[in-house]
Parts: structure tokens; sequence; C-alpha cells
């Protein structure tokens, strides 16, 4: 995408322009809402310093190059209003989660772009069915939700509306694929991937603290080195088949019982795989196929990416 737009000088918004800028797009980071006299000169200021300092860090870390810095800078232009953006290839809007305000802006801005331009939603929560129909277009809508900082984060989730064109789809991807990052499809469901489970396990440390369980400092610290190293390499369902189906299937048994809760209950599919004895690895299938050699190859690999993340995470102390 040769001129890319942000609809959202806020925080989000500006790690968003400095990613496209990066990739080597034109960015318009625009600011939509209405300020006092100097109120969007100090706005974008303030997104000019986090961008400038966001950029050296990262040059610091050896992510980019130090001679990367200017051309990413001189790409982004400050932009008051939706006006002069018929030029953009993709818009990104990044503004804060309230349905009408994204409906209202989302509505103006498709009837000022091309009609080929992608037009995207960075929504955590607000499903594509509830902002498409304000869209001139709606073939070119879907949710594009970045993770914050989304100048670090890889994923992105990209999540069609039920008018979204495949060929919008692939383009959205094929370009977030050029930006380094790391595009996953969704359906159309509230809180897609990332937050539906992120709130689930944030309100459950929240819980273990509330109880007397722990203290912050100490959950905190429980995650980082346990379910966060683990996680940064192994995936959540390959660590399930890694551990067994059957032994999630017990724990959250007991779970739900010693603590009278039904959200520990196990999934039904859980339930499904218990029934089929597919366990994981060691009945030759559980969420994937370990069939033949594929069992220790996994097996191998994984073994080997965490020892490898362990060696770097001892270097770095």
């Amino acid at each position: 995408m040769n001129h890319a737009a942000v609809l959202g000088p806020g925080r989000i918004g500006r790690q968003i322009a400095l990613v496209f800028a990066l990739g080597g797009s034109r960015v318009s980071l625009v600011d939509v809402k209405e300020r006092p006299a100097g109120g969007a000169a100090a706005v974008f200021a303030d997104a000019r310093r986090e961008i400038r300092r966001d950029l050296a860090l990262m040059a610091e870390e050896g992510v980019i190059q130090h001679d990367e810095i200017a051309p990413a800078l001189d790409r982004i232009e400050d932009r008051i209003g939706l006006d002069g953006l018929d030029e953009c290839g993709y818009v990104q809007e990044a503004l804060p989660e309230l349905v009408d305000l994204k409906r209202a802006i989302l509505g103006r801005v498709s009837t000022g772009v091309s009609p080929q331009a992608i037009i995207a939603s960075t929504s955590s929560t607000i499903s594509p069915k509830h902002l498409a129909d304000a869209v001139r277009g709606d073939e070119r809508f879907l949710v594009v939700h970045w993770l914050n900082p989304a100048h670090i984060i890889p994923l992105v989730e990209v999540v069609p509306g039920r008018a979204t064109a495949s060929a919008v789809v692939e383009r959205t991807v094929a370009f977030l694929d050029t930006l380094g990052k790391v595009p996953v499809r969704c359906a159309d469901s509230p809180g897609f991937i990332g937050p539906r489970m992120q709130a689930l396990l944030m309100n459950e440390a929240v819980r273990l603290v509330e109880e007397g369980v722990a203290t912050p400092e100490d959950v905190d610290r429980a995650f980082r080195a346990g379910m966060g190293f683990r996680y940064a390499t192994v995936g959540i369902f390959e660590f399930i088949d890694w551990g067994g189906v059957d032994v999630l299937h017990r724990a959250s048994g007991f779970l739900a019982k010693a603590l009278g809760d039904d959200r520990f209950r196990p999934a039904r599919l859980v339930e499904e795989k218990i029934a089929r004895n597919e366990l994981g690895p060691k009945t030759g299938r559980g969420f994937f196929d370990y069939a033949g050699e594929r069992r220790e190859a996994f097996e191998t690999a994984k073994v080997r990416a965490l020892l490898r993340q362990l060696r770097r995470q001892r270097e770095s102390t």
C-alpha cells in the first residue's frame, strides 16, 4: 500500500502509523476529534515524540537499523479531518471502543476514499456486524485488530464481516505479511481470539488476589516464569496435547467441583476427545495428528525451542 491512513493519533493509532511507515508506506495520521485551538498540534507533537522514542528504542535493541528512523518519520504526515484521503489504498480506524463514534467516522471516510480502498477497524471487541452497514461498500470492510503495543506484538487478528470480499481479506493479509506481522483469520465473534481469552485470564488473576490466594506481584511472577515462558514457544492446543487431553479433563473437573464454579468444567470438545481416546501424542492424535514419526518430531522441536528460550533468558540476566 503506497498510501495508508490511520484515523486517530492516540496510543494504538500512532503505533500502527509507525509500522506502516517502517514498511515503506506514506501514512496520514488523522485527528478526527474537534479540539480547542492548538489542541490538535499538542496531540500530534506528543504522537511524534512517542514515535521518535520508540523508533530509537527499536534501533537500540537491533530490531531496525538506525538509518531507518529518519525515512520512517518523513513518511508520516499529520492531518486534521477526513478530507484529502482519496489516494489512500488502506484506511485503519483506531478510535475509542464506542460503536456510534466508529460508525459515524467509518461512514464518513467511506464516502471520501477510493471505492477500491480497504477500510478496517481496530476494534478489539466490537464485531464487524455492528459496524459494516455504516460503510459505503461494506464488501471492502473488515476488523483488523492490532495488539498493544502494535509496533512490537506480531499478532494481528483479521476478522471479515458477512459481506467482506475474499479478495479484500487476501489483500489485507498480504499487506500485514509485508509488514512482518502474523495475521490470523478469525470469524465474526465477540472478543475474537486474543481479547476473549485475555479477559478470562485477567479476571481470574484478579480473583486470585481477591480471594487472598496470592499477591499481584506473585501472580505476575508466576505468570512470567510459567505460562508466559511456556506459551511464548508452545501453542495452547499444542500444550493441551503434549500434557494430555485427559489431564485437562481431570483438572477441569476437579477445579469445577472444588471451586463450585462451572466456568472450570471441561469444554464439550474435550469431552468428545476423551470419548474417542484422542488424548495427544501418547494415543497418536489429540487436536493434532502424531502418527508415525510426528510425535518424536513434535516433542523434540518443542523441547529444543524451550531450551533455547531458557538459554536466552539466562544469558540476558
